[in-house]
């Protein structure tokens, strides 16, 4: 096929975006903003509010990041000393070091070939008399049809379960929203993330308890019940401005338009795939929406990834793997916990061959039948070559 390459439609894997008519609006906010509250006002209520009801949740608490919302989280659960708390070995550090930094201890588990999301039989079989509860990561925007009955059993077992949801927003299961399945639910807005604040994240939950102790954390721990100034509990200052509440207010507004190109992007990719022979793409499963924050392919031929990335890359194309290496052979666990190859191998072999094509908003039909013709054409020759 006959391809031009447009800056304006790059082949990465991931591309914040805000549409003109959003530029525009957010010009007009930011000089509204100057002339006022600069951090924690209206915008960042409203941001918090809207956030939570798109995921069909009661209360959002606005963090400037993921990692900072799964450690407000973990102290609402009142995690500490002699706790452990499960975690799939396929995930950003963030998700094992708020374990750590809590003073608990992390439990990575195997992941599920099908999801690259936690193996949840193997997570429950890891479960002891010292396990609090659960660090679950919706892998790519993708939620296993098991999750709700995961979910279930730790709930019998008097366990937690969070949703690491920092790939998923917009993501469902059986036309329920991610951070509605759980516990609580941490979502990233890191500039790579379907939406953008710049930096930052969001804890949403049903549950008044964590909001309240998440709203104090928030701002170090103050007793939002008196009138004057009091801090009756350990906290951090997490607050959130109204710039990034103003951008994360028109990325929401767009949330819908990016899921649509997001999918229909990954269904290219998967036809294409699915007919090849040579490559086996995740696929949603019945009931399972992804929000595709990365569509993530194994070869069923050996081929070099590195080799495969710079055949790519001569094409103007982005690929690559998250995470690497996976959480338990990164060295500050392998220094703190004494964790080792081989530990999990499942999960070593599967993220020993993965990788991620391009999706995101500023894709267009074109761009991906490109990127996957290019992908099989390199793979075929890379893969006669070995």
């Amino acid at each position: 096929m006959h391809y031009e390459h447009s800056p304006e439609y790059p082949l990465t894997t991931a591309r914040s975006y805000f549409p003109p008519e959003e530029q525009a609006w957010l010009q007009r906010e930011l000089g509204d903003i100057l002339d006022s509250q600069l951090s924690m006002g209206p915008r960042v209520a409203q941001f918090e509010r809207d956030f939570a009801a798109c995921c069909g949740a009661e209360y959002g608490v606005a963090f400037p990041s993921c990692t900072a919302a799964l450690e407000a989280t973990l102290q609402a659960f009142g995690i500490g000393p002699d706790d452990e708390v499960l975690v799939p070995a396929e995930t950003f550090i963030a998700s094992g070091m708020a374990v750590f930094l809590a003073g608990a201890r992390p439990v990575f588990t195997e992941i599920a070939a099908d999801t690259f999301g936690m193996d949840f039989t193997d997570a429950l079989s890891r479960i002891t008399p010292r396990t609090r509860g659960a660090i679950v990561v919706h892998f790519g925007g993708m939620i296993s049809p098991a999750f709700p009955a995961f979910v279930a059993e730790l709930h019998r077992r008097g366990c937690f379960v969070i949703e690491d949801a920092a790939h998923a927003h917009g993501a469902e299961l059986n036309g329920n929203r991610a951070g509605s399945l759980a516990d609580a639910a941490c979502f990233s807005f890191y500039p790579t993330k379907i939406m953008t604040t710049g930096e930052g994240g969001m804890l949403v939950t049903a549950r008044d308890e964590i909001a309240r102790f998440a709203r104090s954390f928030q701002q170090r721990g103050l007793d939002l019940a008196c009138e004057d100034e009091q801090y009756s509990l350990p906290g951090r200052n997490n607050r959130f401005t109204e710039i990034a509440a103003a951008l994360g207010l028109s990325q929401l507004r767009c949330l819908d338009g990016f899921l649509a190109c997001r999918r229909q992007i990954a269904r290219i990719y998967d036809e294409k795939l699915c007919r090849s022979g040579c490559c086996r793409p995740l696929l949603s499963a019945a009931g399972s929406t992804p929000s595709y924050w990365r569509y993530v392919v194994l070869p069923e031929v050996c081929v070099d990834r590195q080799a495969l990335k710079a055949a790519m890359a001569a094409d103007r194309i982005a690929i690559d793997w998250p995470y690497d290496p996976p959480l338990h052979l990164q060295p500050v666990f392998r220094r703190r916990l004494a964790t080792l190859p081989g530990m999990l191998p499942r999960t070593e072999d599967l993220l020993s061959r993965h990788f991620c094509l391009p999706v995101h908003a500023r894709l267009r039909d074109v761009d991906a039948e490109y990127i996957v013709d290019r992908l099989l054409y390199h793979i075929a020759n890379l893969a006669k070559d070995g």
